[in-house]
Protein backbone atom coordinates (compact mmCIF):
# COMPACT_ATOMS: atom_id res chain seq x y z
CA UNK A 1 0.00 0.00 0.00
CA UNK A 2 1.16 3.70 -0.83
CA UNK A 3 0.47 6.64 1.82
CA UNK A 4 0.04 9.56 0.39
CA UNK A 5 0.85 12.72 2.42
CA UNK A 6 0.02 15.83 1.63
CA UNK A 7 0.96 18.92 3.93
CA UNK A 8 -1.54 21.48 3.78
CA UNK A 9 -1.60 25.62 5.07
CA UNK A 10 -4.17 27.66 3.52
CA UNK A 11 -4.61 25.32 0.48
CA UNK A 12 -8.76 26.32 0.42
CA UNK A 13 -8.62 27.32 -3.61
CA UNK A 14 -6.94 23.76 -4.54
CA UNK A 15 -7.06 21.20 -2.16
CA UNK A 16 -10.81 19.82 -3.13
CA UNK A 17 -9.55 18.77 -6.57
CA UNK A 18 -6.52 17.42 -5.69
CA UNK A 19 -8.43 15.21 -3.43
CA UNK A 20 -10.90 14.17 -6.01
CA UNK A 21 -8.02 13.79 -8.87
CA UNK A 22 -6.31 11.62 -6.05
CA UNK A 23 -9.38 9.48 -5.03
CA UNK A 24 -9.61 8.46 -8.34
CA UNK A 25 -6.56 6.74 -9.04
CA UNK A 26 -6.02 2.98 -9.09
CA UNK A 27 -4.19 1.39 -6.67
CA UNK A 28 -4.32 0.19 -3.09
CA UNK A 29 -3.49 3.87 -0.87
CA UNK A 30 -4.20 5.86 1.44
CA UNK A 31 -4.39 9.45 2.24
CA UNK A 32 -3.30 11.85 4.68
CA UNK A 33 -3.68 15.64 5.04
CA UNK A 34 -1.57 16.88 7.40
CA UNK A 35 -2.48 21.07 8.41
CA UNK A 36 0.19 23.18 9.62
CA UNK A 37 -2.48 25.69 11.10
CA UNK A 38 -4.74 26.52 7.84
CA UNK A 39 -7.33 29.77 8.84
CA UNK A 40 -9.09 29.54 5.72
CA UNK A 41 -11.35 26.84 5.00
CA UNK A 42 -8.74 24.64 4.07
CA UNK A 43 -9.47 21.76 6.81
CA UNK A 44 -13.87 22.51 6.41
CA UNK A 45 -12.87 20.69 2.83
CA UNK A 46 -10.47 18.66 3.48
CA UNK A 47 -13.63 16.63 5.86
CA UNK A 48 -16.15 16.86 3.11
CA UNK A 49 -13.87 13.98 2.05
CA UNK A 50 -14.93 10.81 4.45
CA UNK A 51 -11.65 8.88 3.06
CA UNK A 52 -9.20 10.85 3.70
CA UNK A 53 -6.94 10.83 7.17
CA UNK A 54 -6.22 14.03 8.83
CA UNK A 55 -3.73 15.46 11.62
CA UNK A 56 -2.79 18.56 12.64
CA UNK A 57 1.09 19.62 13.09
CA UNK A 58 3.57 22.02 13.90
CA UNK A 59 4.10 24.53 10.92
CA UNK A 60 6.46 23.69 8.42
CA UNK A 61 6.42 21.13 5.35
CA UNK A 62 9.26 18.89 7.10
CA UNK A 63 7.21 18.89 10.30
CA UNK A 64 3.97 18.03 8.45
CA UNK A 65 5.16 15.05 6.28
CA UNK A 66 7.10 13.41 9.51
CA UNK A 67 3.74 14.04 11.41
CA UNK A 68 1.63 11.90 8.11
CA UNK A 69 4.90 9.67 7.72
CA UNK A 70 4.26 8.72 11.78
CA UNK A 71 0.91 7.63 11.08
CA UNK A 72 1.32 5.96 8.10
CA UNK A 73 0.63 2.19 7.25
CA UNK A 74 2.06 1.85 3.92
CA UNK A 75 5.00 0.41 2.41
CA UNK A 76 6.06 3.50 0.44
CA UNK A 77 5.60 6.70 1.50
CA UNK A 78 4.20 9.35 -1.06
CA UNK A 79 4.40 13.30 -0.42
CA UNK A 80 2.15 15.12 -2.52
CA UNK A 81 2.29 19.22 -2.47
CA UNK A 82 -1.39 20.31 -2.49
CA UNK A 83 -1.72 21.97 -5.50
CA UNK A 84 0.28 18.97 -7.52
CA UNK A 85 -1.71 16.28 -9.54
CA UNK A 86 -0.26 13.02 -9.98
CA UNK A 87 -0.43 10.97 -13.52
CA UNK A 88 -2.74 8.32 -14.60
CA UNK A 89 -1.66 5.08 -12.88
CA UNK A 90 1.06 6.76 -11.06
CA UNK A 91 0.29 4.65 -8.12
CA UNK A 92 0.47 1.02 -10.10
CA UNK A 93 3.75 2.84 -12.17
CA UNK A 94 5.38 3.17 -8.19
CA UNK A 95 4.84 0.15 -7.00
CA UNK A 96 6.26 -1.67 -10.22
CA UNK A 97 9.65 0.46 -9.70
CA UNK A 98 9.57 -0.20 -5.98
CA UNK A 99 9.50 -3.98 -6.07
CA UNK A 100 13.18 -3.42 -6.86
CA UNK A 101 14.30 -3.67 -3.52
CA UNK A 102 17.44 -2.07 -4.32
CA UNK A 103 15.67 1.42 -4.38
CA UNK A 104 15.26 3.60 -1.68
CA UNK A 105 12.74 5.69 -3.82
CA UNK A 106 12.41 8.14 -6.07
CA UNK A 107 10.14 11.14 -7.80
CA UNK A 108 8.31 12.31 -10.80
CA UNK A 109 9.66 14.90 -13.64
CA UNK A 110 7.12 17.93 -12.92
CA UNK A 111 5.02 19.73 -15.53
CA UNK A 112 3.14 23.38 -15.24
CA UNK A 113 -0.35 24.48 -15.44
CA UNK A 114 1.44 27.53 -17.48
CA UNK A 115 2.68 27.83 -20.69
CA UNK A 116 5.77 30.06 -20.72
CA UNK A 117 9.51 29.01 -22.58
CA UNK A 118 11.28 28.94 -18.94
CA UNK A 119 8.78 26.90 -17.28
CA UNK A 120 9.36 24.29 -20.39
CA UNK A 121 12.30 24.56 -19.96
CA UNK A 122 12.30 23.53 -16.13
CA UNK A 123 10.74 20.85 -16.90
CA UNK A 124 13.80 19.57 -18.97
CA UNK A 125 15.74 19.71 -16.57
CA UNK A 126 13.32 18.54 -13.54
CA UNK A 127 13.60 14.94 -15.59
CA UNK A 128 17.37 15.13 -14.58
CA UNK A 129 17.96 12.31 -12.11
CA UNK A 130 19.73 14.71 -9.89
CA UNK A 131 18.78 16.82 -6.56
CA UNK A 132 19.61 19.60 -8.30
CA UNK A 133 16.98 19.64 -10.10
CA UNK A 134 14.79 16.87 -8.19
CA UNK A 135 12.77 19.15 -5.39
CA UNK A 136 9.58 18.14 -3.08
CA UNK A 137 6.84 19.23 -5.83
CA UNK A 138 8.21 16.25 -8.08
CA UNK A 139 6.26 13.61 -5.75
CA UNK A 140 8.51 12.15 -3.76
CA UNK A 141 8.45 8.95 -3.31
CA UNK A 142 10.40 7.08 -0.25
CA UNK A 143 10.69 3.32 0.83
CA UNK A 144 8.60 3.25 4.95
CA UNK A 145 11.42 1.78 5.66
CA UNK A 146 14.06 3.25 4.79
CA UNK A 147 12.43 6.50 5.77
CA UNK A 148 12.27 5.54 9.35
CA UNK A 149 15.61 4.21 9.33
CA UNK A 150 17.04 7.96 8.50
CA UNK A 151 14.48 9.28 10.74
CA UNK A 152 12.54 10.95 8.46
CA UNK A 153 12.99 15.00 7.23
CA UNK A 154 15.44 17.06 9.64
CA UNK A 155 13.79 19.89 10.54
CA UNK A 156 14.57 22.36 7.97
CA UNK A 157 12.83 25.86 7.10
CA UNK A 158 14.10 25.06 3.93
CA UNK A 159 15.60 23.01 1.27
CA UNK A 160 14.32 19.87 3.40
CA UNK A 161 13.29 18.10 0.08
CA UNK A 162 16.94 18.44 -1.11
CA UNK A 163 18.47 17.31 1.92
CA UNK A 164 16.95 14.02 2.39
CA UNK A 165 18.33 13.22 -0.70
CA UNK A 166 21.25 13.04 0.19
CA UNK A 167 20.77 10.40 3.09
CA UNK A 168 18.23 8.28 1.14
CA UNK A 169 20.97 7.50 -1.58
CA UNK A 170 22.81 6.17 1.02
CA UNK A 171 20.73 3.73 2.08
CA UNK A 172 19.89 2.58 -2.02
CA UNK A 173 19.04 3.99 -5.47
CA UNK A 174 16.94 7.08 -6.38
CA UNK A 175 15.01 6.81 -9.50
CA UNK A 176 13.72 9.15 -11.40
CA UNK A 177 9.96 8.23 -13.22
CA UNK A 178 9.77 9.53 -16.80
CA UNK A 179 6.10 10.39 -16.24
CA UNK A 180 5.32 13.70 -14.88
CA UNK A 181 2.89 15.33 -12.41
CA UNK A 182 1.14 19.00 -13.14
CA UNK A 183 1.84 21.65 -10.98
CA UNK A 184 0.28 24.88 -9.84
CA UNK A 185 2.72 27.46 -11.94
CA UNK A 186 1.50 30.21 -9.38
CA UNK A 187 4.49 31.27 -7.49
CA UNK A 188 5.85 31.90 -10.92
CA UNK A 189 3.14 33.78 -12.39
CA UNK A 190 3.45 36.00 -9.19
CA UNK A 191 6.83 36.50 -8.98
CA UNK A 192 7.54 36.42 -12.59
CA UNK A 193 8.62 32.92 -14.62
CA UNK A 194 12.18 33.96 -15.58
CA UNK A 195 13.02 35.83 -12.27
CA UNK A 196 11.27 33.04 -9.63
CA UNK A 197 13.46 30.30 -12.12
CA UNK A 198 16.97 31.59 -11.72
CA UNK A 199 16.05 32.51 -7.58
CA UNK A 200 15.56 28.74 -7.60
CA UNK A 201 18.90 27.99 -9.15
CA UNK A 202 20.73 30.20 -7.54
CA UNK A 203 19.30 28.97 -3.75
CA UNK A 204 19.82 25.75 -4.87
CA UNK A 205 23.41 26.14 -5.92
CA UNK A 206 24.23 27.94 -2.78
CA UNK A 207 22.70 25.36 -0.70
CA UNK A 208 24.74 22.76 -2.94
CA UNK A 209 27.87 24.73 -2.04
CA UNK A 210 27.17 24.86 1.64
CA UNK A 211 24.97 27.70 2.23
CA UNK A 212 22.57 26.75 5.08
CA UNK A 213 18.90 25.79 4.31
CA UNK A 214 17.73 28.66 7.07
CA UNK A 215 20.35 31.57 5.93
CA UNK A 216 18.90 31.19 2.66
CA UNK A 217 15.33 30.55 3.58
CA UNK A 218 14.85 34.40 4.32
CA UNK A 219 15.28 35.00 0.12
CA UNK A 220 12.33 32.50 -0.98
CA UNK A 221 8.56 33.90 -0.26
CA UNK A 222 5.96 31.38 0.82
CA UNK A 223 3.69 32.02 -1.23
CA UNK A 224 -0.09 30.14 -1.32
CA UNK A 225 -3.39 31.74 -3.46
CA UNK A 226 -5.22 31.62 -0.51
CA UNK A 227 -2.75 33.56 1.85
CA UNK A 228 -2.83 35.78 -1.05
CA UNK A 229 -6.08 36.91 -1.70
CA UNK A 230 -6.36 37.69 2.18
CA UNK A 231 -3.37 39.66 1.75
CA UNK A 232 -5.60 41.75 -1.17
CA UNK A 233 -8.46 41.68 0.55
CA UNK A 234 -6.70 43.26 3.90
CA UNK A 235 -4.19 45.64 1.62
Amino acid sequence: MISIIIPVLNEASHIAEVLKHTLSLHGEFEIIVVDGGSNDATMQIVGSFPEVKTCISRKGRSHQMNAGAAMAKGEILLFLHADTFLPENSLLKIEAVMANKSLAGGSFFLKFDHKHWILSFYTGLSKINSSFFTYGDHAIFIRHSVFKKIKGYKPLSFMEDIEIQFRLKREGKFVKLPFGVVTSARRFVEAGPVKQFFLDVFLVGLYHIGFSANSLKRFYKDWNSSAKLKEQKHG
